[in-house]
């Protein structure tokens, strides 16, 4: 029923930092970066995933949460994603809205210390992906429960503070559908972020749902991201989306992700974080990520801006660190004058 739904007269809430950096995007003049991964940097430092510290970083070592943040945003990232990936209230119990705003806390915090409190936004992050291995990605949970705990979250994601949402490694249609419709539902405005991969004689499949092609759920998706439930928002409405791209994705495979969110509806500004994660093993917790320099990381970066010219975001995932956006921050500068003659 749509009783539960915010009146779509409501206006959607971006606030004023948001709104320029949206502007920014939409012009096309200028790349913005985003951070890298939270968890496996985190793991990296020593506040590792198995040991469960990754999880509870928030409350018991907040310290470590705020200074990857103030790192990716002096490396130059423009977008400070919040360390609130796969965490609902199935997954974190009785912690969950003490983790959630503890992880939103951090992020604010960063940009303080940073002074970047007109410029840098924080987005808040969604995702079912559970990172419990080939056919278990899905939630424990049927798709009412899933779309409760996620409406949960997105209101305590909104009321702690985020500039907006970030739906991450989504794809798989029974569950991500429910995290559109909470965002709708709350006004906010919300990127998405499609994943997928090559299965051997398949084609693009959905990331976590090796049944679905690509061309099969997005769709769906991208129509109801931009119209919403039953189409209220079709014509002059605003659904709130207003990103739409592909993360943690093979950086081989990414660009036919983009191309694929094109053909299938979308024309506004996209993004792209690659991840570089060779082997991972769900029950240890760890993982066997490439070792190209980060010109390689860069290189397809700049191939993405150049094939895709609405790709104006651009980040990293799994298995990347703060190196690799400090080295594209610098890559960004030096290509930026060809750039900005040619659009004369």
């Amino acid at each position: 029923g749509h009783n539960c739904m915010t009146s779509n007269a409501d206006p959607v809430r971006r606030t004023p930092r948001y709104q320029s950096l949206l502007t920014e995007l939409r012009s096309g003049q200028k790349t913005v970066l985003l951070d890298g991964p939270i968890s496996t940097a985190l793991d990296s430092r020593g506040v590792t995933m198995a040991s469960g510290k990754a999880r509870r970083v928030a409350k018991d070592d907040p310290e470590s949460l705020v200074q990857l943040h103030v790192d990716y945003t002096n490396a130059g990232a423009r977008i400070i994603t919040t360390h609130t990936f796969g965490g609902t209230r199935n997954v974190l119990g009785r912690e969950f809205e003490e983790l959630t705003r503890g992880a939103v806390d951090c992020a604010l915090e960063a940009r303080r210390r940073t002074g970047t409190e007109d410029s840098v936004i924080v987005a808040g992050s969604l995702a079912y992906h559970s990172a419990k291995g080939p056919g278990k990605y899905d939630p424990m949970q049927d798709p009412e429960a899933w779309e409760r705990d996620i409406n949960d979250k997105v209101d305590l994601l909104k009321s702690a503070g985020v500039d907006v949402l970030l739906l991450e490694m989504v794809g798989g249609p029974t569950f991500t559908a429910p995290i559109i419709r909470a965002v709708q539902a709350n006004r906010m405005p919300f990127w998405v972020g499609f994943s997928a991969k090559e299965v051997e004689g398949h084609g693009l499949r959905v990331f976590d749902n090796a049944a679905t092609p690509v061309d099969d759920a997005l769709p769906g998706l991208i129509q109801l991201a931009i119209e919403g439930p039953e189409g209220v928002f079709k014509g002059e409405g605003d659904s709130g989306v207003d990103v739409i791209g592909a993360m943690h994705c093979k950086p081989a495979e990414l660009g036919n992700v983009l191309e694929a969110v094109q053909a299938h509806g979308w024309d506004g500004p996209m993004m792209a974080y690659p991840d570089d994660v060779q082997e991972w093993d769900p029950t240890t917790y760890k993982s066997v990520y490439g070792n190209d320099p980060v010109d390689v990381f860069c290189d397809h970066c700049v191939n993405w801006m150049r094939n895709f010219p609405k790709c104006s975001l651009l980040g990293a995932c799994c298995g990347f660190s703060v190196k690799h956006i400090a080295a594209l921050d610098q890559r960004l500068r030096m290509e930026a004058p060809d750039s900005k003659t040619e659009s004369l």
